[in-house]
């Protein structure tokens, strides 16, 4: 029974020894991997430093154009509000106007007409002894 227990004692120191072989080539390629991701990241962040930096100024740009298209909605909305107001203007300049003159215009034309009235019908009976009022009739 004792040789049993030193064969069971090799035999489990020899599954030992092939279990820390294989731990080792494991944690040998773990190394290489881990060498592998190191410089794949340090190649990912010297490639990526430049796009960063580009990122930046285009963002700045965008910055910058974004502001001066507030400035530029700025000004166009105080053309828009100029031109609005002298769009009023004109329009009560126009409605000024018409009331001053419309009215006068107005009775020049009814003068006019009733004075053509008259010609007419003073003509009529010194004509023909008739009104223009008996004609309308």
């Amino acid at each position: 029974m004792e040789t049993f227990l030193t064969i069971a004692q090799i035999l489990v120191l020899l599954l030992l020894s092939g279990v820390a072989v294989y731990a080792m080539v494991v944690l040998v390629k773990l190394r290489d991997l881990l060498m592998t991701v190191d410089s794949n990241l340090k190649q990912v962040a010297t490639k990526a430093m430049p796009t960063l930096d580009n990122l930046e100024a285009i963002t700045s740009k965008i910055r910058n154009i974004v502001e001066n298209f507030d400035e530029q909605i700025a000004v166009l909305k105080s053309s828009v509000d100029t031109l609005k107001s002298v769009a009023d203007n004109v329009a009560a300049f126009e409605r000024r106007v018409q009331d001053a003159i419309e009215s006068p215009i107005m009775e020049v034309m009814n003068t006019i007409g009733g004075v053509i009235r008259g010609f007419t019908s003073f003509f009529n009976r010194a004509v023909g002894g008739r009104s223009s009022r008996t004609v309308e009739d």
